[in-house]
């Protein structure tokens, strides 16, 4: 089962938490999931990260995505986790092919 992990921060107000992105395609229903209390933005980073994943050169894989965002309990604002979400599944593709 491929699994990839990477990192990013949340502002909270001045202050940074660390966040953890990870990506992981399975088999199921094609699509994509976001989880860990992900706000509008972050939902709306699907498209960029369809299209990130297109202009690297990469297929977009007709499996199911999930994105995990940890931790859950942290509020995620903005587009900074979705560009790593997208740097994650790079990853993940590259260990599906073979």
């Amino acid at each position: 089962m491929p699994l990839a992990r990477t990192y990013s921060v949340a502002l909270i107000g001045v202050n940074g938490q660390v966040v953890e992105v990870e990506a992981d395609i399975t088999n199921g229903l094609v699509g994509m999931i976001l989880v860990g209390l992900p706000d509008t933005a972050l939902r709306e980073a699907r498209d960029r990260i369809r299209a990130a994943i297109a202009n690297s050169g990469e297929d977009w894989p007709q499996r199911k995505i999930t994105v995990g965002l940890s931790p859950a309990s942290l509020p995620k604002r903005g587009g900074g986790q979705g560009a790593k979400g997208s740097s994650g599944r790079s990853d993940v593709f590259r260990r599906t092919r073979p």
